[in-house]
């Protein structure tokens, strides 16, 4: 019985271990073109100081790498992980890289990371239904007027925010964004 349980456990390691990416190496995967249309082939595997700057792309195993940056294709597919072009407001100018997509929806949520002296920091990119995206960073400071804003087709929801009604506030962003995925009709990019 105990050998059994060793080679269930060791089954079980190199099936989750087959799933671990490496950096440098080259994976199915698909860019979405500008029109929305997708070609697939295989996407290199970089690590996340560059991956929200850039794609290589090669459409054969053994192809001719291209080199995508945000301006030249709408996003990529790599693994389970989705990244759009995305132009946001960022403090004080506006930004266009790829950003992870983290929750799908009339209201996504996108993150991207950067190394900053010694520690890598993420940053969370909200972008509405009418194509209006925002650094929450931004938020600090007056976090119901633009939270309000951003969610102004759900007027209820908007103005809950404003009220600054319990379980409304940045701390329960999250649940805010739920709220307004749930109450709205989207198409998924996965």
């Amino acid at each position: 019985m105990r050998y059994l349980f060793i080679l269930l456990f060791f089954s079980v390691n190199s099936v989750l271990s087959a799933q671990d990416y490496r950096i440098g190496s080259f994976y199915e995967g698909y860019i979405i073109k500008k029109d929305g249309s997708r070609d697939r082939g295989y996407i290199l595997y970089t690590d996340e100081s560059k991956r929200f700057e850039q794609v290589t792309f090669r459409k054969e195993k053994k192809g001719k790498n291209q080199r995508l940056k945000p301006k030249d294709i709408a996003g990529y597919k790599i693994a389970d992980q989705v990244y759009h072009s995305v132009n946001y407001k960022d403090f004080p100018f506006s930004n266009t890289r790829f950003l992870l997509l983290e929750k799908d929806g009339c209201l996504k949520e996108y993150s991207y990371k950067f190394y900053n002296e010694g520690a890598w920091v993420r940053h969370t990119i909200l972008k509405n239904d009418e194509g209006e995206a925002e650094n929450m960073d931004t938020y600090l400071l007056n976090f119901s007027k633009k939270m309000s804003n951003m969610v102004r087709k759900d007027e209820a929801l908007a103005q809950k925010i404003l009220n600054k009604e319990k379980g409304y506030d940045l701390l329960h962003y999250n649940e805010i964004i739920d709220a307004y995925n749930a109450n709205c009709e989207t198409e998924s990019d996965d």
